[in-house]
């Protein structure tokens, strides 16, 4: 089989791009990753890892070191007056595999150990990729041309990869009216033991407990678009904005410096899912860009390298058919998270007062049995790519 699997380039290398590149390698796959950011490097502070992507990460073999993770644990929803609306904990309702919370950068380091042999360029970029008869004919910015049987776009919501498909760009994304901030700091003694988030109107806040004494904290507001700019994302403009709007937050505010990085973005969505043609797969927010508010933005990357791997066997002699093979498997799914994800943002940051109380009540009404069901068919469809992955690679 090893003869027919497809030379493969992968642009991109965040999360799905280094996932798809050490599963490929693994299988045997001539694979190799470029970046066009001058090093390999993270974007980001924390991120949660739930129980469908971590069952797809232990399915291809890559670990997460246990020294980098902490279990989610008890979360806790909270109103405007830090009432609990919705609490509980992702243990009781899957134990295994665990959904965790990590370091992004911590994260990052794994999945490079796990691509260990795959070459990896950084400072490359990609200027054109065109589809030609039997490969994909790719352009670089040095003036080099290479063909590859197949080319995986995994470079984020801005997409080069998807642009030279389809033309599309930074102009056809939907902005939801949010920005966020994000950021992790050293502080063991503010480490918070639940999980927490806080709906304010037009804002929300999250703290969230990491490995080694850390701590990841968003801050959201509603906000024009082109809010994320240059000086946003500064120590003082957090505590202007958000300082004495939660108790819990404002002693990390106070730690908080400019030596911390703080990642601004405003949120935005491809509403238009699209796993590329030809010899040319996109995946991630390459694909199917999403708001946060699931949790799922990263997950959902990781299972399309899993319908990938499930879709090589039959079309690695032909990877033409591969876009619409794993297209097959997670668009319906995709689409539902990102469709869920998007109202979830909208609903939190609601700002009439009946609305909120309505919504409310309605949510402290809510049974724990009711939402646990709702959290595990959130979970199923990746679980389900995991447990398939381990009886096709036995």
């Amino acid at each position: 089989m090893s003869t027919t699997l497809p030379r493969t380039l992968v642009i991109g290398g965040g999360i799905g791009g280094l996932t798809a590149a050490a599963a490929l390698s693994k299988r045997g796959v001539d694979v190799r990753v470029v970046e066009q950011a001058a090093k390999f490097e993270t974007v980001g502070a924390g991120i949660t890892i739930q129980a469908n992507a971590n069952a797809v990460l232990q399915a291809l073999e890559i670990e997460l070191p246990d020294e980098d993770v902490v279990p989610i644990g008890s979360v806790e929803l909270v109103d405007a007056r830090g009432r609990a609306l919705v609490q509980g904990d992702p243990d009781e309702i899957l134990p295994e595999p665990p959904s965790i919370n990590i370091h992004r950068a911590d994260l990052h380091r794994a999945l490079l150990a796990a691509c260990e042999g795959v070459p990896l360029e950084p400072g490359t970029r990609v200027d054109r990729i065109a589809s030609e008869q039997g490969g994909a004919e790719v352009a670089f910015a040095d003036g080099r041309h290479e063909r590859f049987d197949l080319v995986i776009g995994a470079d984020g919501i801005h997409s080069a990869v998807r642009h030279s498909l389809t033309g599309e760009g930074a102009a056809d994304t939907r902005y939801s009216g949010q920005t966020c901030w994000r950021f992790a700091l050293e502080a063991p003694d503010l480490v918070p033991d639940v999980t927490t988030e806080r709906w304010i109107p037009g804002r929300r806040i999250g703290i969230i407990p990491l490995a080694k004494g850390r701590i990841y904290v968003y801050l959201v507001e509603n906000a024009p678009r082109g809010s994320a700019a240059p000086g946003s994302a500064t120590a003082n403009t957090l505590r202007a904005r958000f300082g004495g709007a939660d108790a819990r937050l404002d002693p990390i505010l106070e730690r908080l410096d400019d030596s911390i990085r703080i990642d601004h973005s405003d949120l935005c969505e491809r509403t238009n899912i699209h796993y590329g043609r030809g010899h040319t797969l996109l995946i991630g927010d390459a694909a199917h860009a999403m708001t946060p508010n699931l949790g799922q933005g990263a997950g959902t990357a990781i299972e399309d390298v899993a319908a990938l791997m499930l879709s090589l066997a039959e079309h690695a002699p032909d990877p033409t058919g591969l876009p619409n093979a794993v297209a097959a498997i997670q668009q319906a799914r995709v689409t539902t998270v990102q469709q869920t994800a998007w109202r979830v943002g909208q609903v939190a940051h609601w700002k009439n007062r009946p609305a909120r109380f309505l919504r409310d009540a309605l949510m402290r009404a809510l049974p724990n049995s009711l939402a646990s069901r709702q959290t595990r068919q959130l979970w199923q469809p990746g679980i389900d790519l995991a447990t398939r992955l381990r009886t096709t690679q036995r």
